[in-house]
């Protein structure tokens, strides 16, 4: 494919008011529902195919605006030689000819195509009317068009654009010639001679089955007395067990799938993901078949195809969905595909993903930059973020914070504060081991997303936070309102229990276990066998002259005996799965669920929950009103 659309540009299509995109060969659309990524599909594909479908619901209007008859919806389209030409290729030169291929001020050429929809009086309906666009500058509104200019036949031929959306199902395409299906299976290329051999052969075999299957035979008989009903003895009736017509075969066409040792089943009694992404292969079969039909014509003719789909990943299982990418990208053409798969997002180049989000009501559009990364950042990102968190993407907040235990808890005192979990909100967080903060700030920076650290208090931990915030600006970490580290040097797990009645985690430790004695017996057999560490005395040896080791117990910061050996419980890694995954739940849902309604949030949990609320317009249960950070 020797060209392809570098730029798309739309104005006051449906919700889309301005939105300003620069496109490559594969494209990944992520955002939200109802930010503007089918309003983005559908707009292309019209600029290519046209619409007879053309409604003033296609025009975008402002909250309480009156739409005029005179506003009008734009699609602008840039089309450019790819793989880095200048100029197009003799068969492009041939398809566009001189009328619609400009040449810009570095001597590249370009083919810019005006889709306006716009009201007509006369018909009294919205129509299209495409037009050269001879100055491709800045924006859309600074661009210039030339006079109305309608796509030649070679055009109309070469360049196609494919849309699908999500609700596509093969079982619907089987019975619409003019689905991808319908149009493969209808394509007949034999000799009149040979058609009228095959259709001979199909009759018989009709009437065959009509003569030995005697209830057949007997409703044709039945049916034929439409004649005297109607009264007219010239008419005819016909049951047709198969399609007696080679053009209509495609109607009693079906499709089984088998998987495994298991019968072959017709694929109207799979799911959806199957019928789903059955559909989209179809199409790729179509592309194909007209590919090779052109080269067939003429070796030295090119096509175009920009394909435009919708969530391949619908409804298909996850382990399928880290598959699509694959047959994405062996799509012979262009394309631009939305989707909220963290497995699909996994498998993407980072240069092709494209955000759309809202703000203030109205679409933004940003494609990510590469540029601005090292290619071992760009490394570190796929692996680290992409791979292992690649939902943050789709969120409209993250919390990032040290580890699993945070992670599992953060959501139990979120839940109680707002009565609604934070993933109904578009808040992820993550657990990122607390050294990789630089990694995800900057990947978040770019996508413009609402950021949170909850962090453990420790040293290395800080210099780690302050390295990586020197990455996107210039503040200090307690400038930042979105930060909150832990005070005297805590963990999560020190900061719980120098903030909450100890019994309660005792208590929630042991009916995890289903052991009311759990706990008492294990800080018996602590102190039967404490944790200790090999310390150098000042005391020399008589023997070797060296310093004499001890065996000293190991102490925790900030806590007491009873208090470390309960942290040594928590935070414990041994046969029964540890203490950090397990008990994280279970603890925090005896905290938040305690008599005492001021206990339930640890100061700095606090503190995150009230600036999330603030920054995010969140709601706080009316049982909370009165809480604040004293």
């Amino acid at each position: 494919m020797d060209i392809m659309v570098s730029h798309v540009r739309i104005k006051n299509f449906r919700s889309l008011e301005n939105v300003d995109v620069k496109l490559g060969i594969n494209n990944i659309l992520i955002g939200q529902n109802n930010v503007g990524k089918s309003n983005f599909l559908k707009a292309i594909d019209i600029a290519f195919n046209g619409s007879k479908t053309l409604t003033e619901d296609d025009i975008f209007v402002e909250k309480d605006e009156r739409l005029s008859k005179d506003k009008k919806a734009i699609i602008d389209i840039k089309i450019v030689p790819s793989n880095n030409n200048k100029e197009f290729s003799d068969f492009w030169n041939g398809i566009f000819t001189e009328n619609w291929i400009t040449v810009d001020e570095t001597n590249v050429n370009y083919v810019g195509i005006r889709t306006i929809i716009e009201y007509d009086v006369l018909r009294n309906d919205y129509y299209i009317v495409r037009k050269n666009i001879s100055e491709w500058n800045e924006s859309i509104d600074s661009s210039k068009a030339d006079k109305r200019q309608s796509f030649n036949n070679a055009m109309v031929e070469y360049l196609n654009s494919f849309y699908m959306d999500a609700k596509r199902d093969i079982i619907d395409d089987l019975k619409d010639r003019k689905s991808y299906f319908g149009r493969v299976t209808s394509k007949i290329d034999l000799e009149e001679d040979k058609i009228q051999e095959l259709e001979g052969k199909l009759n018989d075999i009709n009437q065959e089955i009509i003569d030995n299957i005697e209830v057949i035979g007997e409703t044709k008989n039945n049916l034929s007395k439409i004649s005297n009903t109607l009264g007219n003895e010239d008419n005819s009736i016909n049951i047709e067990p198969i399609s007696r017509k080679i053009s209509d075969l495609h109607k009693g066409i079906d499709i089984t799938y088998r998987d495994g040792e298991a019968a072959a089943f017709s694929v109207s009694q799979h799911g959806m993901g199957t019928r789903s992404w059955i559909s989209f292969l179809t199409l790729g079969a179509y592309v194909n078949y007209y590919r090779n039909t052109i080269k067939k014509d003429d070796s030295e003719a090119d096509s175009f195809v920009i394909l435009s789909l919708e969530e391949p990943e619908a409804h298909l299982h996850p382990q399928a969905q880290r598959h699509i990418y694959k047959q994405l990208t062996d799509f012979a053409g262009q394309n631009i595909v939305s989707t909220h798969s963290s497995s699909v997002l996994a498998q993407t180049d980072l240069e092709s993903i494209i955000q759309f989000k809202k703000e203030n009501g109205k679409t933004i559009v940003k494609r990510f930059n590469t540029d601005i990364y090292q290619p071992h950042e760009l490394k570190k990102i796929r692996r680290e973020v992409i791979r292992t968190h690649g939902e943050l993407i789709f969120s409209n907040a993250i919390i990032l914070c040290e580890g699993i235990t945070e992670e599992q808890a953060l959501p139990v005192y979120f839940e109680e504060f707002f009565g609604i979990e934070p993933l109904f909100c578009g808040i992820n967080i993550a657990g990122i081991g607390g050294q990789n903060y630089k990694t995800y700030l900057k990947f978040i920076k770019e996508l413009e997303l609402k950021w949170y650290i909850f962090s453990d208090g420790e040293h290395e931990t800080i210099k780690t936070i302050i390295r990586a915030i020197q990455e996107i600006g210039d503040k200090g970490i307690d400038e930042y309102p979105n930060i909150v580290v832990l005070d005297n040097e805590n963990d999560f797990e020190k900061m719980i229990i120098n903030s909450v009645d100890n019994d309660l985690i005792i208590s929630s430790i042991n009916e995890e276990h289903g052991d009311q004695d759990y706990f008492k017996n294990y800080k018996e057999r602590y102190n039967q066998k404490p944790d200790s560490k090999r310390i150098k005395t000042s005391e020399i040896c008589p023997e070797c002259r060296q310093n004499i080791y001890i065996d000293a117990p190991i102490e925790v910061n900030g806590l007491n005996h009873d208090q470390m050996i309960l942290y040594k419980c928590m935070t414990k890694k041994d046969k029964e799965g540890g203490g950090k995954a397990r008990y994280a739940i279970p603890t925090a849902e005896a905290v938040v669920n305690q008599s005492n309604i001021k206990s339930r949030f640890p100061k700095p949990i606090l503190k995150l929950l009230l600036q999330l609320e603030s920054d995010l317009n969140l709601k706080r249960r009316e049982i909370y009103n009165d809480l604040t950070i004293i």
